[in-house]
């Protein structure tokens, strides 16, 4: 299931030839619920109804030879793209209990409320498979998983629909050169044989959820940025350009409220709970730099509240797709007429034309193109469009000719 996020006004105008008695239509093109418009009275024909998620565009029709373009406006919608949300947890000595405490928490208060909103979604866990009592391991029950039961845990963990699970071992200071290393290699009990990176989707954004006591002594944020954007294959966008946000469970002081979250403009905290070893201050610092959020993780009975909010920062955080297909184009239209696009701001700004280029390597600012039967922002473009969740997209399709 995709999420609508921004709505789009496809406009299809043109005038081909002369314009018939009447308006122009004739006896051609009109459109049915859902679509406006339409050159005259009588129109009939090819129109699509309400609920078409490509936008419902009347066909436009050719009369007694004429062939005046018929002018239909609909709606359509920009989805927001699948997320893969990769959860690192450290299986040191002192995280029994904060174990435990994500068991019993991930599937009613991460994963059920990702899923109710609509987001394509999975879940990678990057952590030892096995008991928590036993050897501080992880075993996720039914549904998120395939595994029947986590009592006592199989030996070896069943993946489901929506969920992945690489088993390695994260000691309390190597989260995030193990989240490197393994990216390609294989897992144990037969986990990610080619490592976690074959779970990523590639039209995925990237959501990282780190819990442990302690702190990343071996790599700085900076370090483990570049080299996180410079895996291959790349999944991770690049530094100035992030495709991923880093969320943190971690030793920090607790706020007034012990289960509110740290927000990425607040100073990093020095201070650590009661029952951490360090206050994180690595993983802070990423999630400040990335957009992310901090919570404090020595009181587990507080995780339902912990997990839900780091379930609603993921359908927060989730982008918009920056394409779409193609409605079908009404007759007399191919695929070599030029597009135009409007962008309104939500505020209700001045309208910005965007420009059409022949294909990818042709981009600019305020631009895109047209290929395989779907419009693409170019990257700057797409940048922009995200941080207006609100914008009208007004599309229109015209009888000029597109020049490659």
């Amino acid at each position: 299931m995709r999420t609508p996020a921004l709505a789009l006004l496809f406009l299809v105008g043109c005038q081909c030839g002369p314009e018939l008695p009447g308006g122009g239509g004739g006896a051609g093109g009109g459109s049915s619920a859902g679509s406006t418009g339409g050159n005259g009275a009588g129109a009939t024909g090819g129109g699509q109804g309400a609920g078409n998620q490509g936008g419902g565009l009347g066909g436009g029709g050719l009369a007694g030879g004429g062939d005046a373009c018929a002018e239909v406006t609909s709606m359509a919608n920009l989805d927001k793209k699948p997320v893969d949300v990769i959860l690192v947890i450290d299986n040191s000595g002192s995280m029994t209990v904060e174990i435990e405490a994500v068991q019993a928490n991930v599937n009613t208060n991460l994963a059920s409320i990702i899923g109710s909103s609509g987001l394509d979604y999975r879940i990678i866990l990057i952590s030892r498979h096995g008991s928590a009592t036993a050897s501080q391991s992880v075993c996720i029950g039914p549904p998120l998983s395939g595994n029947p039961t986590c009592s006592p845990p199989p030996a070896t963990p069943t993946n489901g629909p929506r969920f992945f699970h690489y088993s390695t071992e994260i000691g309390s200071t190597n989260s995030l050169r193990r989240i490197i290393s393994t990216y390609n290699a294989p897992g144990l009990e037969g986990t990610g044989p080619m490592g976690w990176s074959g779970w990523l989707r590639d039209d995925a954004y990237r959501t990282f959820v780190e819990i442990t006591d302690d702190n990343e002594t071996g790599i700085t944020p900076a370090q483990f940025e570049q080299q996180l954007t410079a895996l291959m294959p790349a999944k991770f966008g690049t530094v100035q350009n992030r495709n991923y946000v880093f969320h943190s469970i971690v030793g920090v002081a607790a706020k007034a409220n012990p289960a509110e979250a740290y927000q990425p403009n607040e100073n990093l905290v020095t201070g650590q709970c009661s029952t951490a070893v360090n206050p994180g201050t690595t993983y802070q610092e990423l999630s400040r730099a990335t957009g992310g959020l901090r919570f404090q993780m020595c009181e587990p009975n507080r995780y339902d509240t912990v997990f839900r909010t780091v379930a609603q920062g993921v359908i927060a955080s989730a982008q918009v797709a920056c394409d779409f297909a193609i409605p079908p184009l009404p007759g007399g239209f191919t695929a070599a007429n030029r597009i135009y696009v409007a962008y309104t701001p939500g505020n209700g700004g001045a309208v910005q034309q965007f420009t059409q280029v022949a294909n990818s390597a042709a981009c600019a600012a305020n631009s895109f193109y047209a290929q395989n039967g779907r419009v693409t922002f170019c990257p700057q473009t797409c940048s922009f469009v995200r941080m207006d969740p609100m914008a009208r997209v007004a599309v229109r399709f015209t009888c000029e000719v597109m020049i490659q």
